[in-house]
């Protein structure tokens, strides 16, 4: 385990690319949007929840904590800070969330729609992933700065088994710091993730979710899922090939659990996936 970790972070030090793993639509190419999710969308209970730090001490401590903080000892008090919470951060800022690698099995079959699907490399070192949206809210179009913070930079997600904690309600309105902590029990995903002020985002007219819209010049490649229909991956190539972005495609390796990549070539779909290469076939 520990060979694969420092293997793992190995190739995060030489690549320059992050990714996102999602299912195949059309019309991302047409206008480059990516889903920004909000507190309380995430398959994790635990997603920006901080513990309550009173909950793990004694009771003397519990009881000179409670004597010195008003708000706690109040209980109208206490409810206002907690509502202040909800209108705080957890509304104001939402998350854009990405892999480190392009070739996780889990990160396919969970997000890319079971290996059908596609994963977007991104070009990290772009402005997008460094400060384009750091501090770029205005008011009245003066640019104001960040009101939270980790606004607009990339940042990897620590795996750690014990959840930051508060003790005053008020310490929820303003945390971004708990967002990058998860359990490690998803260290498998390898997330990085961006925050950008949900005021920034992009809406549609026919559905009530927030967007965020990015350059193609910022993606390296689209890579195609290994149990994408063939009639599907001509349909990519060609959406691809429209704005200048490079293909490549995976397939099952010969004798491996793992994906062999490959740049797009209409010759690859009869040299690995064939009647006579059994064990490279995903579907039939």
């Amino acid at each position: 385990m520990e060979a694969l970790a420092f293997l793992n972070e190995f190739r995060r030090k030489l690549v320059s690319s992050v990714f996102k793993y999602t299912d195949y639509r059309p019309e991302f190419f047409d206008n480059f949007y990516l889903k920004v999710s909000r507190f309380g969308e995430f398959n994790d209970p635990f997603e920006m929840v901080m513990g309550n730090y009173l909950s793990s001490v004694c009771e003397e401590e519990y009881e000179e904590i409670m004597s010195l903080s008003h708000s706690l000892s109040d209980g109208a008090s206490y409810y206002d800070f907690a509502a202040d919470a909800q209108c705080g951060v957890r509304a104001s800022v939402g998350v854009l969330c990405f892999a480190s690698i392009e070739d996780n099995l889990l990160m396919w079959a969970h997000y890319a729609n079971n290996h059908a699907g596609i994963c977007i490399e991104f070009d990290r070192n772009s402005d997008f992933f460094n400060g384009k949206y750091k501090n770029a809210t205005k008011l009245f179009d003066k640019t104001i700065e960040d009101h939270y913070k980790n606004i607009g930079e990339l940042r990897k997600v620590d795996y750690e088994l014990e959840r930051p904690t508060y003790i005053e309600p008020s310490e929820l309105e303003y945390d971004t710091e708990s967002w990058f902590v998860k359990s490690p029990e998803w260290n498998y995903e390898e997330e990085q993730r961006l925050l950008l002020p949900l005021d920034l985002a992009q809406k549609t007219p026919d559905m009530d979710i927030p967007f965020c819209s990015v350059e193609p010049k910022i993606i390296k490649s689209i890579i195609l899922g290994c149990q994408m229909p063939v009639k599907t991956k001509k349909e990519v190539v060609i959406l691809c090939q429209k704005h200048g972005i490079k293909v490549r495609e995976t397939f099952i390796h010969s004798h491996q659990f793992k994906l062999h990549i490959v740049d797009y070539d209409e010759s690859n779909q009869g040299k690995y996936h064939n009647m006579y290469n059994l064990n490279r076939i995903t579907s039939w």
